[in-house]
């Protein structure tokens, strides 16, 4: 996806000419070829007092901060779940259509943020709404992390060799006895170099270890996997002996259900399903958290430019896309047109400040690279 920062400003209307085409006019033609402009309505939203505005523009910082970032989380957990090459198909979407669309023909969903509510109301609607997406993400994220965690684990029990990997494929039934109260399998992994040492001492571990009883059930590069057969009460002599000997006692009880296999599997079908539902999750929530980003943007617009401009309210909104190495020829014009309004706040305010840099009029970005960097 291509990095894109769009830009959204406001200025006082005049009543004379139409401030969007004379922006339109000077930022967006054959010779002044510096970005793309769309208007921006905005509707009559319920002012309150200066007070209340004043308080609610240092709020806004703040929301507007955690909502664009509980944005990206999501944005980048989809990211996260597909592969590079399946990015395109699950491309980021917002009320099935693209990011760039629904900005640049944006309307005030009034369903969902009735304008009657007051300012504070819908700020607070917004952030809980948010809070609330990022909560759900959180715990499901954690959900399928501690699946992939699981199945790693499973994998490693399956690698590795005999000293340490799982033996519930490798021990078969008819090596284990179950029906004794006097005597037990036990095994023991022995290095290849020791082998024919372990064949020739293993009867004397203890007394009552069943001559003749080694079995080799398994090797592989490094060990050989015995099974001995002794009675139950000598274990804690033969335990000694092995690790005398510096063989490796497996710990082993035999569960006929049990298969890491099998297991394996289940943690596999598992894993997809929540894959799938978590993809599902974020394609919806993403759009859900960007509708209601790009409305507190509109709500900020609003509050910032009525207290640069003053009441009754009379300010047009623009959104504009800067063109590539055309942004400080943009930034030039725009001060050409406004430079008048930076001393004219209608409360006493000062420009907007952005990166250190002082602009007469009301400005706003909303950069929408969703990629990790």
């Amino acid at each position: 996806m291509e990095a894109k920062s769009y830009w959204l400003i406001s200025a006082p209307k005049s009543a004379t000419e139409d401030t969007f085409l004379t922006v339109n006019n000077h930022t967006s033609t054959d010779d002044n070829p510096f970005c793309s402009n769309w208007r921006f309505p905005i509707p009559d939203l319920k002012v309150g007092t200066l007070d209340t505005l004043m308080t609610l523009s240092d709020d806004l910082h703040k929301v507007d901060t955690m909502v664009e970032n509980a944005t990206r989380k999501i944005a980048y957990q989809l990211y996260d779940l597909v592969d590079a090459k399946d990015q395109k198909s699950e491309a980021l979407s917002v009320n099935n259509n693209n990011m760039d669309a629904y900005l640049t023909f944006f309307r005030w969903e009034e369903a969902k943020f009735p304008s009657a509510q007051p300012l504070k109301n819908l700020v607070d609607m917004i952030q809980t709404q948010v809070i609330k997406l990022e909560e759900e993400l959180k715990a499901k994220a954690g959900e399928y992390n501690n699946l992939c965690h699981s199945l790693t684990s499973e994998e490693r029990k399956m690698g590795g060799n005999l000293s340490v990997r799982d033996l519930s494929d490798v021990i078969q039934k008819q090596h284990v006895i179950t029906d004794s109260d006097f005597m037990e399998s036990i095994f023991v992994c022995v290095p290849k170099v020791d082998q024919k040492k372990f064949l020739e001492t293993y009867e004397r571990f203890g007394e009552l270890v069943v001559p003749r009883s080694a079995d080799l059930i398994s090797e592989d590069s490094e060990f050989g996997l015995y099974r001995i057969i002794i009675f139950k009460k000598c274990f804690d002599q033969v335990k000694a002996s092995v690790r005398e000997a510096r063989y490796i006692l497996r710990d082993f009880k035999f569960d006929p259900n049990h298969s890491v296999q099998e297991d394996k599997k289940k943690l596999e079908m598992e894993k997809d399903r929540q894959k799938k539902n978590l993809v599902r999750w974020c394609r919806t929530n993403f759009s859900e958290a960007f509708v209601a980003w790009t409305h507190l943007k509109a709500i900020r617009i609003f509050v910032e430019s009525i207290l640069r401009y003053g009441l009754p309210t009379n300010f047009q909104a623009i959104l504009m896309l800067p063109h590539k190495n055309k942004v400080k020829s943009l930034r030039k014009v725009l001060q050409d047109l406004f430079g008048h309004l930076a001393s004219k706040s209608a409360f006493g305010g000062k420009a907007d400040i952005h990166e250190d840099e002082f602009f007469p009029y009301v400005f706003l970005d909303m950069n929408l690279d969703y990629r990790k960097s």
